[in-house]
Protein backbone atom coordinates (compact mmCIF):
# COMPACT_ATOMS: atom_id res chain seq x y z
CA UNK A 1 0.00 0.00 0.00
CA UNK A 2 1.39 3.39 -1.01
CA UNK A 3 1.67 5.85 1.83
CA UNK A 4 0.69 9.31 0.66
CA UNK A 5 2.23 12.40 2.21
CA UNK A 6 0.72 15.85 2.29
CA UNK A 7 2.66 18.60 0.52
CA UNK A 8 2.84 22.11 1.84
CA UNK A 9 1.23 24.86 -0.20
CA UNK A 10 4.61 26.10 -1.43
CA UNK A 11 5.65 22.56 -2.33
CA UNK A 12 2.45 21.98 -4.31
CA UNK A 13 3.12 25.25 -6.12
CA UNK A 14 6.66 24.24 -7.01
CA UNK A 15 5.50 20.79 -8.15
CA UNK A 16 2.97 22.43 -10.45
CA UNK A 17 5.58 24.85 -11.79
CA UNK A 18 8.10 22.06 -12.39
CA UNK A 19 5.51 19.95 -14.20
CA UNK A 20 4.50 22.91 -16.36
CA UNK A 21 8.12 23.31 -17.43
CA UNK A 22 8.32 19.63 -18.34
CA UNK A 23 5.01 19.75 -20.26
CA UNK A 24 5.87 22.94 -22.17
CA UNK A 25 9.38 22.03 -23.21
CA UNK A 26 10.38 18.41 -22.89
CA UNK A 27 13.08 18.92 -25.51
CA UNK A 28 14.59 21.81 -23.60
CA UNK A 29 16.66 19.37 -21.61
CA UNK A 30 18.35 21.87 -19.32
CA UNK A 31 15.10 23.15 -17.85
CA UNK A 32 13.64 19.66 -17.84
CA UNK A 33 16.70 18.26 -16.11
CA UNK A 34 16.67 20.99 -13.49
CA UNK A 35 12.96 20.43 -12.84
CA UNK A 36 13.43 16.68 -12.49
CA UNK A 37 16.41 17.23 -10.20
CA UNK A 38 14.36 19.51 -7.94
CA UNK A 39 11.49 17.01 -7.79
CA UNK A 40 13.98 14.28 -6.89
CA UNK A 41 16.07 16.25 -4.40
CA UNK A 42 13.11 17.82 -2.58
CA UNK A 43 11.04 14.61 -2.83
CA UNK A 44 8.12 16.51 -4.32
CA UNK A 45 6.87 13.22 -5.72
CA UNK A 46 6.07 11.76 -2.29
CA UNK A 47 2.37 12.74 -2.27
CA UNK A 48 1.55 10.08 -4.84
CA UNK A 49 4.63 7.90 -5.24
CA UNK A 50 7.10 6.12 -3.00
CA UNK A 51 10.13 6.69 -5.23
CA UNK A 52 11.36 9.17 -7.80
CA UNK A 53 11.66 6.35 -10.33
CA UNK A 54 8.00 5.37 -9.83
CA UNK A 55 6.97 9.01 -10.28
CA UNK A 56 8.90 9.34 -13.56
CA UNK A 57 7.38 6.16 -14.93
CA UNK A 58 3.80 6.98 -13.92
CA UNK A 59 3.81 10.72 -14.69
CA UNK A 60 6.11 10.95 -17.73
CA UNK A 61 6.51 7.36 -18.92
CA UNK A 62 10.30 7.54 -18.75
CA UNK A 63 12.62 5.15 -16.98
CA UNK A 64 15.25 5.86 -14.36
CA UNK A 65 18.13 5.98 -16.87
CA UNK A 66 16.41 8.58 -19.06
CA UNK A 67 15.49 10.75 -16.08
CA UNK A 68 19.04 10.72 -14.74
CA UNK A 69 20.39 11.32 -18.23
CA UNK A 70 18.35 14.53 -18.43
CA UNK A 71 19.52 15.55 -14.95
CA UNK A 72 23.16 14.90 -15.88
CA UNK A 73 22.82 16.91 -19.10
CA UNK A 74 21.38 19.82 -17.16
CA UNK A 75 24.16 19.58 -14.57
CA UNK A 76 26.88 19.67 -17.23
CA UNK A 77 25.38 22.60 -19.14
CA UNK A 78 24.77 24.51 -15.90
CA UNK A 79 28.40 24.06 -14.84
CA UNK A 80 29.71 25.24 -18.21
CA UNK A 81 27.32 28.20 -18.24
CA UNK A 82 28.28 29.14 -14.68
CA UNK A 83 31.92 29.29 -15.80
CA UNK A 84 30.97 32.10 -18.17
CA UNK A 85 30.53 30.09 -21.37
CA UNK A 86 27.32 31.09 -23.17
CA UNK A 87 25.58 27.83 -24.05
CA UNK A 88 21.95 27.98 -25.07
CA UNK A 89 19.41 25.80 -23.34
CA UNK A 90 19.13 23.72 -26.52
CA UNK A 91 22.87 23.19 -26.87
CA UNK A 92 23.58 19.90 -28.61
CA UNK A 93 25.26 17.88 -25.90
CA UNK A 94 24.76 14.19 -26.46
CA UNK A 95 24.71 11.38 -23.92
CA UNK A 96 28.24 10.50 -25.01
CA UNK A 97 29.39 14.09 -24.45
CA UNK A 98 27.78 14.19 -21.01
CA UNK A 99 29.43 10.91 -19.97
CA UNK A 100 32.80 12.25 -21.07
CA UNK A 101 32.47 15.69 -19.47
CA UNK A 102 31.06 14.53 -16.12
CA UNK A 103 34.11 12.31 -15.44
CA UNK A 104 35.95 15.44 -14.33
CA UNK A 105 33.50 18.27 -14.80
CA UNK A 106 35.56 21.05 -13.13
CA UNK A 107 38.60 20.32 -15.33
CA UNK A 108 36.49 19.98 -18.49
CA UNK A 109 34.67 23.22 -17.71
CA UNK A 110 37.98 25.07 -17.29
CA UNK A 111 39.28 23.73 -20.62
CA UNK A 112 36.12 24.82 -22.44
CA UNK A 113 36.28 28.25 -20.80
CA UNK A 114 39.95 28.67 -21.82
CA UNK A 115 39.17 27.78 -25.45
CA UNK A 116 36.24 30.20 -25.58
CA UNK A 117 38.46 32.96 -24.16
CA UNK A 118 40.83 32.35 -27.07
CA UNK A 119 37.99 32.91 -29.54
CA UNK A 120 36.55 29.43 -30.06
CA UNK A 121 32.82 28.93 -30.53
CA UNK A 122 31.26 27.46 -27.35
CA UNK A 123 29.84 24.44 -29.18
CA UNK A 124 33.15 23.84 -30.98
CA UNK A 125 35.10 24.26 -27.75
CA UNK A 126 32.85 21.74 -26.03
CA UNK A 127 33.24 19.27 -28.90
CA UNK A 128 37.03 19.72 -28.84
CA UNK A 129 37.24 19.01 -25.10
CA UNK A 130 35.02 15.94 -25.51
CA UNK A 131 37.34 14.74 -28.29
CA UNK A 132 40.39 15.29 -26.06
CA UNK A 133 38.79 13.32 -23.24
CA UNK A 134 37.89 10.50 -25.64
CA UNK A 135 41.44 10.45 -27.03
CA UNK A 136 42.92 10.36 -23.52
CA UNK A 137 40.59 7.50 -22.65
CA UNK A 138 41.66 5.54 -25.73
CA UNK A 139 45.31 6.18 -24.90
CA UNK A 140 44.72 4.91 -21.37
CA UNK A 141 43.05 1.79 -22.79
CA UNK A 142 45.99 1.19 -25.13
CA UNK A 143 48.47 1.65 -22.27
CA UNK A 144 46.50 -0.76 -20.13
CA UNK A 145 46.46 -3.30 -22.96
CA UNK A 146 50.22 -2.94 -23.39
CA UNK A 147 50.77 -3.39 -19.65
CA UNK A 148 48.53 -6.45 -19.66
CA UNK A 149 50.49 -7.95 -22.56
CA UNK A 150 53.76 -7.33 -20.72
CA UNK A 151 52.29 -8.86 -17.58
CA UNK A 152 51.25 -11.97 -19.54
CA UNK A 153 54.73 -12.22 -21.06
CA UNK A 154 56.38 -12.04 -17.66
CA UNK A 155 53.86 -14.52 -16.26
CA UNK A 156 54.66 -17.05 -18.98
CA UNK A 157 58.37 -16.44 -18.44
CA UNK A 158 58.02 -17.08 -14.71
CA UNK A 159 55.88 -20.17 -15.37
CA UNK A 160 58.64 -21.60 -17.54
CA UNK A 161 61.14 -21.08 -14.70
CA UNK A 162 58.99 -22.77 -12.04
CA UNK A 163 60.20 -25.98 -10.36
CA UNK A 164 58.97 -29.22 -11.90
CA UNK A 165 56.81 -29.99 -8.86
CA UNK A 166 54.78 -26.82 -9.35
CA UNK A 167 54.53 -27.45 -13.09
CA UNK A 168 53.17 -30.91 -12.37
CA UNK A 169 50.53 -29.47 -10.04
CA UNK A 170 49.56 -26.94 -12.68
CA UNK A 171 49.25 -29.70 -15.26
CA UNK A 172 47.12 -31.76 -12.88
CA UNK A 173 44.88 -28.74 -12.43
CA UNK A 174 44.55 -28.28 -16.19
CA UNK A 175 43.78 -31.97 -16.64
CA UNK A 176 41.10 -31.82 -13.94
CA UNK A 177 39.47 -28.82 -15.61
CA UNK A 178 39.56 -30.54 -18.99
CA UNK A 179 37.94 -33.64 -17.55
CA UNK A 180 35.24 -31.56 -15.88
CA UNK A 181 34.31 -30.05 -19.24
CA UNK A 182 34.07 -33.38 -21.05
CA UNK A 183 30.84 -35.32 -21.30
CA UNK A 184 30.19 -38.44 -19.25
CA UNK A 185 31.56 -41.55 -20.90
CA UNK A 186 29.36 -44.51 -21.68
CA UNK A 187 31.24 -46.66 -19.21
CA UNK A 188 31.33 -44.05 -16.44
CA UNK A 189 28.48 -43.71 -13.98
CA UNK A 190 27.27 -40.41 -12.58
CA UNK A 191 28.57 -41.38 -9.13
CA UNK A 192 32.02 -42.11 -10.55
CA UNK A 193 32.03 -38.76 -12.29
CA UNK A 194 31.00 -36.96 -9.09
CA UNK A 195 33.75 -38.74 -7.16
CA UNK A 196 36.27 -37.75 -9.81
CA UNK A 197 35.22 -34.12 -9.69
CA UNK A 198 35.29 -34.09 -5.89
CA UNK A 199 38.84 -35.42 -5.98
CA UNK A 200 39.81 -32.75 -8.50
CA UNK A 201 38.35 -30.09 -6.21
CA UNK A 202 40.22 -31.53 -3.24
CA UNK A 203 43.50 -31.41 -5.18
CA UNK A 204 42.86 -27.83 -6.24
CA UNK A 205 41.95 -26.72 -2.72
CA UNK A 206 45.10 -28.31 -1.31
CA UNK A 207 47.18 -26.65 -4.00
CA UNK A 208 45.51 -23.31 -3.33
CA UNK A 209 46.19 -23.54 0.40
CA UNK A 210 49.82 -24.48 -0.24
CA UNK A 211 50.36 -21.64 -2.68
CA UNK A 212 48.68 -19.12 -0.34
CA UNK A 213 51.00 -20.18 2.46
CA UNK A 214 53.99 -19.88 0.14
CA UNK A 215 52.94 -16.45 -1.11
CA UNK A 216 52.33 -15.23 2.46
CA UNK A 217 56.01 -15.84 3.26
CA UNK A 218 57.05 -13.36 0.62
CA UNK A 219 54.42 -10.70 1.29
CA UNK A 220 56.77 -8.24 3.05
CA UNK A 221 59.49 -8.87 0.46
CA UNK A 222 57.06 -8.01 -2.33
CA UNK A 223 56.29 -4.66 -0.70
CA UNK A 224 60.01 -3.98 -0.32
CA UNK A 225 60.65 -4.94 -3.95
CA UNK A 226 57.91 -2.61 -5.19
CA UNK A 227 59.43 0.19 -3.12
CA UNK A 228 62.96 -0.18 -4.45
CA UNK A 229 63.72 -3.45 -6.21
CA UNK A 230 66.09 -6.12 -4.97
CA UNK A 231 68.37 -3.46 -3.49
CA UNK A 232 65.54 -2.44 -1.15
CA UNK A 233 64.91 -6.07 -0.15
CA UNK A 234 68.59 -6.68 0.61
CA UNK A 235 68.96 -3.36 2.44
CA UNK A 236 65.96 -4.11 4.66
CA UNK A 237 67.28 -7.59 5.45
CA UNK A 238 70.68 -6.10 6.31
CA UNK A 239 68.95 -3.62 8.61
CA UNK A 240 67.09 -6.45 10.36
CA UNK A 241 70.38 -8.28 10.90
CA UNK A 242 72.04 -5.12 12.19
CA UNK A 243 69.21 -4.49 14.65
CA UNK A 244 69.33 -8.12 15.81
CA UNK A 245 73.11 -7.94 16.32
CA UNK A 246 72.77 -4.69 18.24
CA UNK A 247 70.07 -6.21 20.44
CA UNK A 248 72.22 -9.27 21.18
CA UNK A 249 75.20 -7.08 22.09
CA UNK A 250 73.03 -4.86 24.28
CA UNK A 251 71.37 -7.79 26.03
CA UNK A 252 74.74 -9.47 26.59
CA UNK A 253 76.16 -6.28 28.06
CA UNK A 254 73.14 -5.89 30.33
CA UNK A 255 73.43 -9.48 31.48
CA UNK A 256 77.13 -9.08 32.26
CA UNK A 257 76.42 -5.88 34.16
CA UNK A 258 73.66 -7.53 36.19
CA UNK A 259 75.90 -10.49 37.05
CA UNK A 260 78.72 -8.17 38.09
CA UNK A 261 76.35 -6.15 40.26
CA UNK A 262 74.92 -9.30 41.85
CA UNK A 263 78.41 -10.60 42.63
CA UNK A 264 79.37 -7.28 44.20
CA UNK A 265 76.36 -7.22 46.51
CA UNK A 266 76.84 -10.87 47.38
CA UNK A 267 80.41 -10.14 48.47
CA UNK A 268 79.24 -7.12 50.46
CA UNK A 269 76.62 -9.22 52.21
CA UNK A 270 79.18 -11.86 53.14
CA UNK A 271 81.41 -9.17 54.63
CA UNK A 272 78.48 -8.23 56.88
CA UNK A 273 77.98 -11.78 58.10
CA UNK A 274 75.61 -13.15 55.49
CA UNK A 275 76.06 -16.82 54.73
CA UNK A 276 74.70 -19.27 52.22
CA UNK A 277 74.00 -21.59 55.19
CA UNK A 278 70.76 -20.87 57.04
CA UNK A 279 70.73 -21.83 60.76
CA UNK A 280 67.36 -22.13 62.55
CA UNK A 281 66.97 -22.49 66.32
CA UNK A 282 64.90 -25.67 66.80
CA UNK A 283 63.38 -24.51 70.08
CA UNK A 284 62.45 -20.98 69.06
CA UNK A 285 62.19 -21.39 65.29
CA UNK A 286 64.20 -18.18 64.81
CA UNK A 287 66.73 -17.80 62.02
CA UNK A 288 70.07 -17.52 63.77
CA UNK A 289 72.18 -17.10 60.67
CA UNK A 290 71.35 -16.57 57.01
Amino acid sequence: MIRKAQLAVTENLRLSQCEQIIESGFNVFVEVGRALAEIRNEKLYRAGHETFEAYCKARWNIGRSRAYELIDQATVVAAITKAGVDLSATADISKRDVRALKQDLPAATKQIKDKVKKGADPAEATAAVVAQIAAAKETAKADKKTQQAEFERQREEHKAALPDAIKERAQAKADAIARSKSDLGDDQSAQDRIAELEEAVRVLEAENAELRAEVAKFGPMRVQFEQGGFEKVIADKDELLRVADARIVSESADKASWMKSAKYWQDEAKKRGWSDTVTIDIETGEVVNG
